[in-house]
């Protein structure tokens, strides 16, 4: 998996490319972690690139947005593919996520 993170005016947007595995682990504590740990963060997550998730990669993700809990940020999974939608609901993750159709459908979510 590959991860492009860029800074905007009030949210970080992160994108992933490529299916989410084990390989997500290292990225995520890398870059998105130590932004999640800062009181406040709003993290925009662009899934539309990543078209498959394993259950490692969805472990991830639940990491994120509960370290992003626990320090008063925010992280929104956006243009998730077909099959991680499905995934997210057959697991019923769909209701622990904030889970946004497009990408500019999160920020505002995120910005309102």
């Amino acid at each position: 998996m590959e991860l492009k993170v860029s800074h905007e005016a009030g949210y970080v947007l992160a994108g992933t490319e490529g299916s989410i595995d084990d390989s997500a682990e290292a990225l995520f504590l890398e870059y998105l972690h130590p932004l999640l740990g800062q009181k406040g963060t709003k993290l925009v997550l662009d899934l539309s690139k990543s078209n498959y998730i394993t259950s490692k990669g969805l472990g991830q993700l639940v990491a994120l947005a509960a370290h992003a809990n626990m320090n008063s940020s925010k992280v929104v999974l956006a243009a998730c593919s077909p099959f991680i939608a499905v995934v997210l609901d057959r697991s019923k993750l769909s209701a622990f996520f904030t889970v946004a159709a497009t990408v500019p459908e999160a920020i505002s979510s995120l910005t309102s």
